[in-house]
């Protein structure tokens, strides 16, 4: 499975190298399933993924933010964020991904994932129980200095107010614009965590953006929680959202929350 998944996330990414310098990657088409604005490079990448799918004969549904659930009568689906860090690309910000998922009911029956950079084409891999790598050499969290730690938080126009007290409890802090590659990231050790709290809850994490990555960190010895500090699990439906907190050592945690 890891396989067709990593199959799938080079066609992605050859697809957007092949493009012309004239295609519009930021006009918005039409509102896609998930309730936000479906803009070219979304659409196309989209597309991509369901021509795989119907020439490999995937025996799987698909689950996509532009598309909805694609249901094909199948037992597990294919979870996908085509473009995640739409707006890096639009603005030819290099660091967007293509994130690809198979699980059965909710992000913790995810067995399979991929995290693709489409910019430096990094490769973030795990299987369930089989743990998780980066290009091809294995991922393990980094220990975290509860004095000094390092933190990825959402900073964006919805950020709730807790958040700035959670920047002030950290020794570093960026926000980068595409969740899938920042909760690799801590699996990878660059970072202690990532933290998401928004006050809206429409604008909170959706299971596409993060199904992959979550299983690549809790792979790598991390943990994604809510912010109530339980495991999270999310459905696999676009209508259920959630703020959480990715983490790789408990003590980050502790910290952050």
């Amino acid at each position: 499975m890891r396989d067709m998944l990593e199959s799938i996330s080079e066609r992605v990414r050859d697809a957007l190298r092949a493009l012309p310098a004239s295609f519009d990657k930021g006009l918005e088409l039409y509102t896609g399933a998930d309730g936000t604005p479906t803009s070219n490079i979304d659409k196309f990448a989209e597309d991509v993924i369901l021509e795989c799918v119907e020439e490999m004969n995937l025996p799987l549904n698909v689950l996509s933010e532009e598309a909805g659930l694609i249901d094909r009568g199948m037992d597990r689906t294919l979870v996908i964020d085509p473009v995640d860090g739409t707006h890096n690309c639009i603005l030819d910000i290099p660091l967007y991904s293509v994130s690809l998922a198979v699980g059965t009911r909710s992000l913790n029956d995810i067995e399979a994932a991929v995290v693709r950079n489409l910019v430096n084409n990094d490769l973030y891999t795990a299987e369930k129980g089989k743990g998780a790598a980066l290009n091809g050499c294995a991922l393990k969290v980094r220990d975290a200095d509860p004095d000094r730690c390092a933190a990825l938080v959402y900073l964006g126009r919805h950020a709730d107010a807790e958040t700035m007290k959670v920047v002030k409890r950290a020794g570093r802090v960026r926000s980068m614009g595409c969740a899938s590659l920042e909760v690799c990231m801590v699996a990878q050790g660059k970072f202690d965590a990532y933290y998401m709290n928004c006050d809206l809850y429409e604008k909170s994490i959706r299971v596409v953006d993060i199904a992959a990555s979550a299983l690549v960190l809790r792979e790598a010895g991390g943990e994604v929680v809510d912010l109530k500090g339980g495991k999270l699990d999310m459905p696999l439906d676009l209508n259920a959202r959630s703020n959480f907190l990715a983490y790789g050592d408990p003590r980050a945690k502790e910290v952050l929350l």
